[in-house]
Formats: structure tokens, sequence, C-alpha cells
């Protein structure tokens, strides 16, 4: 994680993939009040190997002594100092040249934490919420264990925005504009797009989980909240085979969920999260996997509707996307 150590705070200021200095509020990243800092006085920007500096002021920057052209970009190296408007102001020290990372800020101590695609707070161990990316609309979403209507009442989240959680407190540090267009062929796409494979074992002590789309095919290990996604397929397999209509298919109380596998609502939605969590580690970041388990009223289902489930090397069952209707 790239930064500055501020001359005047303890706090290292960290930098934004294109980081802008200057007297304007709301027009810069870090602000500098002096009346001799221009309005944007100097933008430092991660190029995808090295961070360089560009002056962009009337009263000059500087580094290590040495006033830079205008407009010109300079490479920075770690340690270097840095004076906006006079050779004599306070130096900013670059104490590290990492890439842009996004981070959560702890508000009490001030520690950086990587932020991960889909991250459990306060922690894994014990988690009471989750902050989580959903690239199909680019943005940061906050949603705490236990709602009943699940992402529908996750909140927005913004750079810049504080996070509460228990007795924990956080700042959200976006070193890039994660709204922004992606090139990607996976653009837009959600676990729902995913077929599921499920392998139990015969006691079924054990169930592995196999992601497939087209021509991938992505093998996720035996975890406790795989016996959970399977219990939610079984039940839109059992609704379909009673000729339940498409939408009132697999919809299962948590009251008969937590009863039926002897756990804790709390354990119920630590398993929903560790879910979502393991498969955004496992697809890549242009995938949403908000909808793995879909929430109503205190009901929950399975979102993916094309799975297959083997007991050994024997299908059990196989659930199928309906055919998509032609246009005419």
């Amino acid at each position: 994680m790239a930064c500055l150590q501020h001359p005047d705070k303890d706090q290292p200021v960290y930098l934004m993939a294109h980081h802008t200095i200057g007297r304007r509020q709301d027009a810069v990243d870090t602000r500098i009040t002096s009346s001799e800092i221009s309005g944007i006085h100097a933008a430092i920007q991660w190029t995808g190997t090295h961070w360089i500096i560009r002056d962009l002021s009337r009263n000059g920057t500087w580094v290590n002594g040495q006033q830079l052209v205008p407009a010109k970009n300079y490479p920075l190296q770690q340690g270097d100092r840095i004076a906006f408007g006079r050779a004599s102001n306070p130096l900013w020290v670059v104490e590290s040249l990492d890439a842009p990372e996004n981070l959560l800020i702890d508000l009490r101590t001030g520690e950086a934490l990587p932020l991960e695609q889909y991250h459990l707070l306060p922690d894994e161990s014990d988690p009471l919420a989750s902050l989580h990316f959903n690239p199909l609309t680019g943005q940061w979403l906050y949603e705490i264990t236990g709602t009943p209507s699940g992402s529908e009442s996750a909140t927005v989240v913004k750079h810049g925005e504080r996070i509460d959680c228990g007795r924990h407190s956080w700042q959200l540090f976006l070193a890039e504009n994660q709204g922004a267009t992606k090139e990607l062929s996976l653009q837009r796409l959600s676990i729902t797009d995913f077929a599921l494979r499920f392998t139990v074992s015969h006691h079924e002590e054990h169930v592995q989980l196999q992601l497939r789309r087209e021509d991938m095919k992505k093998d996720l290990p035996a975890r406790t909240h795989n016996y959970l996604l399977l219990y939610l397929a079984r039940a839109r397999i059992r609704d379909i085979q009673q000729g339940a209509d498409p939408d009132a298919q697999g919809w299962v109380s948590i009251q008969l969920v937590t009863r039926e596998l002897g756990i804790t609502a709390n354990h119920l939605n630590t398993q929903i999260f560790r879910a979502r969590k393991q498969i955004a580690e496992t697809l890549p970041d242009a995938i949403d996997t908000s909808s793995l388990v879909e929430r109503r009223s205190w009901e929950i289902r399975l979102g993916c509707s094309h799975f297959e489930i083997y007991k050994g090397a024997q299908l059990e069952s196989r659930m199928a996307q309906p055919e998509k209707a032609q246009p005419d």
C-alpha cells in the first residue's frame, strides 16, 4: 500500500491510483490549506509499474530539494522528500511505493487492512457483517448478518465513508474507481450464470462443489457451508417434482433450515457469508456472488437454478435452467 508520511501527523496518507494534492476542498484527495498552495497543486500517479509525480502549481513542487519542471512527470523513489509551495515547507516523505490497494483503515489504531473482494467483519472467526463489491453495479455493499431481506437491505458504502460493526469502526479507502467500465469478457456475470455440481460422499460427511460455465471449471474443496448449499439444492428439486411454479421453487423457512441442520440462525448466516466469500475468491473479480443464496421474509433458497448432485459416482438429481424464449 503506497503512502506518504504526513509532516504533522503520525498516520500515513495512503495513495490512490491517481492522487491529487492541493488547497481546493472537494477537488483534491489530500488537502493542504496554506495560501501558497494551488487549488490542485500536484498529482501522484500509478503507471502500472511505478509511481510518478507531476507539478501543476504556480509556486512549485520540490523533490529532495530540486524544483520540478511544471507538467513534467518524475519517477518517485522510496525515501524521497517532497515539499509543496516552497522548498523550506514541511516535508512529506515517501514511505512506500507498493501498487495501489483498497483498504479498510481502523479509525482507532490507524492500521490499514487490505480489502478483499468479499470481506467479513469484524473478522473471519465471528462475522457480524460483510463488505463486498458488486461488479454489476460497481458498488461496495455493507450487509449485516441475519437481515430477512438479504442484499435488498445492504447499504452502499463509498470511498472515505465510515463503517461501524460491533465495537469496531473503519474508513473505506478505494484506491481506484471501481465503478469504471472494465474490458472483461466476464463482465456483468453473476453466480447464477454458472452451473453447480455437488459431489457428496456416501455418508454425506463431505460435499465438494464444482462451478461450470462454458469452458471454465473451478473446483472448490469440501467445506461445511457446501452442505447448506446442497440442502437448498435438494429443496429446489423437491419443489420441481411437486410441480411448484419457478418463482416458488426452493424457498425454505430459516426456522426449518436451522432445525434440520442443527445450527443456530447466526451460524446459518455465517455459513452463507463464507460460501459467498469462497466462491468470490475462486472466480474472477467481475462476477457477482451476492445471489448465491436469496432471501425473503425469513426464508432462503439457492439462487442458482442449474445444478446436479452426485452421490459418489451416481447421479442423484439434476436441474437445468429453462430455455430462454427466442425473440420473435
